[in-house]
């Protein structure tokens, strides 16, 4: 092989191997910006697809809104109740109500329930965070249950994951294939095989934090490239699709979840104890699902 073929040819498995290091999605050029502190718990945020980012203050019992172009945050609900997480899907906003014991809807100023849970149980049975799917159907954990649920479009609910320990945030990979959930107290992150009806197969661990005092795997975002995000004890955690630890965003409060916004999606808006955080990265998140005919419940 002569010389400037062999190059070329060591190039392209440089390039094309699956072995080729993976590099970090953050945008070392941009600092990370305090957008606003006034909170007591900022939780699961979203965004609408278009130019708000809703979040819940779950200590505060208040919904807000951010918005971009105005720099502006403002309440949305007044005595929202402790909603844990938010997320925006075929139109919609959908609400973990874990005070309330269910998932339901935003509708103006009313929680519309979709599914839930007797308030009065014991132990009680409260939905910390949430995914909606292309069709319509709702994932949420049940920390204390150490279960996933899956509401079908339909409205009817099912264990989708049962037995991890302390299941937190969670979030599906780009094609829908994989559902990705924390593990609060061990800071593990598990993968599992989405089959039919939301039920899944094949619970494996896909990465973990560090083994240090602090407990904290919570709330998850994913990019476009499928490279997985968790709010740890004191960073966000950044993993490639394989496993492969890329980065780690430090926020000056303790951060609780985080999702992409902004009009190009390469904005990672970090949610935590007191705070709402925004760091530019170079890749970007997904587009929020666009309603359809028969998105209606």
């Amino acid at each position: 092989m002569r010389r400037h073929d062999l190059l070329e040819f060591t190039l392209f498995l440089l390039v094309a191997s699956p072995c080729a290091v993976a590099e970090s999605p953050v945008d070392s050029a941009s600092e990370l910006e305090t957008i606003a502190t006034e909170f007591g718990l900022a939780d699961g945020p979203a965004w609408d697809g278009n130019a708000v980012l809703y979040f819940p203050d779950v200590k505060g019992e208040k919904l807000y809104r951010y918005l971009p172009a105005k720099k502006q945050v403002e309440v949305v609900l007044e005595n929202a109740g402790r909603i844990s997480a938010t997320y925006y899907s075929h139109g919609k906003l959908f609400l973990s109500d874990n005070g309330n014991s269910l998932i339901a809807q935003l509708d103006g100023q009313k929680k519309i329930t979709i599914a839930g849970h007797d308030v009065d149980a014991k132990p009680p049975i409260r939905p910390n965070d949430l995914v909606v799917d292309s069709q319509g159907g709702v994932y949420y954990t049940l920390t204390g249950q150490g279960q996933v649920v899956y509401i079908t479009p339909a409205g009817q609910q099912i264990v989708a994951v049962e037995g991890i320990a302390t299941p937190n945030g969670l979030i599906l990979s780009p094609d829908e294939q994989t559902l990705y959930v924390s593990a609060y107290v061990p800071k593990q992150i598990w993968a599992y095989d989405v089959a039919a009806d939301g039920k899944t197969v094949n619970g494996r661990q896909f990465a973990e934090m560090d083994a240090g005092p602090d407990k904290g795997a919570d709330g998850m975002a994913i990019d476009r490239a499928g490279n997985v995000y968790c709010a740890g004890p004191a960073h966000i955690w950044i993993w490639s699709p394989s496993g492969k630890l890329l980065d780690k965003i430090e926020t000056p409060t303790r951060p609780i979840n985080c999702t992409f916004g902004d009009a190009d999606l390469r904005s990672l808006y970090i949610t935590g104890f007191g705070g709402l955080y925004r760091q530019r990265m170079t890749t970007s998140g997904l587009a929020a699902q666009r309603p359809s005919n028969s998105d209606a419940r």
